[in-house]
């Protein structure tokens, strides 16, 4: 997963022309850029906020500061090794606050839930609004990318029939092991903790400030909406596109973000190069945008997330020597 970005990033700027980049970083308008990173902290302090609220039901009440920093944190994981801040900002939150870590992992799984259904209610929205270039443009990146892969209906056919197979068995087998792996003390182990997972992926339920969590979700995808769209007047060749452009852009950048690679490296900026084509704005100038709002809020990640994680292994050993 570490190499697959580095050569995703590759494969889209192998054939461009570097000058016009560097040419389009010095003529940017950076104070779109600075609008584009203040919004940015706006959506990564509502997210603390809300995680707060998922962690009140379970009787984990930390400040707001730590969450923060346990939050940016995580983000800082994330740059270097894919998924990770999910498991990091929970262990940082554990030595600040000694919140129980299969409790708080199971909020950050109840999380992502809801960021999924709401990045799926804009792509349900994204297509409604702008059907006809979206549609054309997954046609293009997904279906004309990968039916090569099959070289007929049968091979696909037999490929999901192998699959299954394997599945299936799989299954089978630890079925019929059940009795001797609930004896296993790993398997004793791993109950426990992810019962404790559970607890905190069921947290939602009994959220007694629903609204406000209503209202920090939508905070959080209102200002990632804006943080793709004001990046749009820092270049001239994408000035002039509108509102519902930032909404493909987000759509695609989200889906760009959730690849299984470092920060999104090269995944973003090939889809939401690739999503400005269909604007008219050419390939270079697609690339150029994609490298100035991946770069700009990466750059933010690295030094806000450095901070935290610094700060938050300070108060953690801070805490300890005070117990001590």
């Amino acid at each position: 997963m570490l190499g697959l970005g580095g050569v995703l990033f590759w494969y889209v700027l192998k054939d461009q022309d570097f000058n016009k980049i560097e040419a389009d970083f010095r003529r940017a308008d950076y104070f779109w850029i600075a609008v584009s990173v203040l919004v940015s902290l706006v959506a990564y302090w509502s997210r603390a906020v809300r995680w707060n609220l998922l962690l009140e039901p379970l009787d984990i009440k930390p400040p707001v500061y730590k969450t923060f920093l346990a939050l940016m944190s995580g983000y800082f994981a994330n740059v270097f090794l894919p998924r990770a801040g999910e498991v990091a900002r929970c262990l940082m939150l554990k030595r600040m606050d000694k919140a129980p870590f299969n409790a708080t992992f199971g909020s950050v799984v109840a999380e992502r839930v809801f960021d999924l259904i709401g990045l799926l209610t804009l792509i349900g929205l994204t297509f409604i609004l702008e059907f006809n270039r979206i549609s054309g443009f997954l046609s293009e990146i997904f279906i004309e990318k990968f039916q090569g892969m099959f070289a007929s209906l049968q091979s696909l056919y037999l490929f999901i029939a192998i699959a299954l197979f394997f599945i299936l068995g799989l299954f089978g087998m630890l079925w019929f092991l059940r009795h001797q792996i609930r004896k296993n003390t790993i398997y004793i182990k791993t109950s426990a903790f992810l019962g404790g997972v559970w607890e905190g992926v069921i947290s939602i339920r009994k959220l007694e400030k629903k609204w406000q969590f209503l209202f920090h979700t939508l905070l959080i995808w209102i200002c990632y909406y804006f943080m793709t769209y004001t990046v749009l007047f820092a270049l001239p060749a994408t000035e002039h596109l509108g509102l519902l452009a930032g909404l493909v852009l987000l759509v695609v950048g989200g889906l760009g973000m959730s690849a299984p690679v470092q920060g999104g490296i090269g995944a973003f900026h090939y889809l939401v190069s690739s999503a400005l084509v269909i604007y008219g704005v050419s390939k270079v100038d697609g690339i150029s945008y994609a490298l100035l709002l991946h770069t700009s809020q990466t750059l933010t990640v690295i030094i806000l997330g450095g901070i935290s994680f610094t700060l938050s292994l300070l108060l953690g050993k801070n805490d300890n020597s005070i117990e001590s």
